[in-house]
């Protein structure tokens, strides 16, 4: 899937346009670049679902702490231009499957099935690399936009 991805760190308020060669991306790119260098494969446990008033996601949970290293890295290597979540540290990793335009016709129901599947062996996640996207909406859904990708170091994949 283009879309399905774990958000390690939101750089900035939704801008409708982003340029690969904007000021501010090429600094974001460097600090990715500096942060993945430092940390290898990062593994994750896909544990079941949650549901929240606009998505389904897919809950994960850490193997290791390559992932929390990788975020702190990250936040040093941006330093002022992370100022957007600073001081936040993430406490849940997801990556959402469904997304909501609206209330479901059958809340309840979902809510159930939700329930149902919150707990569940799904396997593991292996992740080699590092993107930094920028989102815009095309009038139907979010479209990704890949502006700097990075290998981790370490990595083999």
């Amino acid at each position: 899937m283009a879309s399905s991805h774990f958000t390690v760190r939101t750089l900035e308020r939704y801008r409708p346009a982003v340029a690969g060669d904007d000021e501010q991306v090429l600094r974001y790119k460097a600090a990715l670049r500096r942060a993945s260098a430092r940390v290898g494969t990062i593994r994750l446990e896909l544990t079941g679902l949650t549901l929240t008033p606009a998505s389904v996601m897919l809950c994960a949970s850490p193997s290791d702490d390559a992932i929390e290293r990788f975020a702190e890295y990250l936040a040093e290597e941006l330093a002022g231009d992370g100022w957007f979540e600073a001081g936040f540290i993430r406490d849940i990793w997801y990556a959402n499957l469904v997304h909501f335009t609206g209330p479901p016709d059958i809340p309840q129901t979902l809510v159930e099935w939700v329930a149902a599947r919150r707990s569940l062996d799904l396997g593991a996640s292996m992740h080699t690399c590092a993107d930094l996207i920028s989102w815009t909406f095309n009038g139907r859904h979010m479209v990704p936009a890949t502006l700097g990708s990075e290998k981790l170091g370490g990595s083999t994949g």
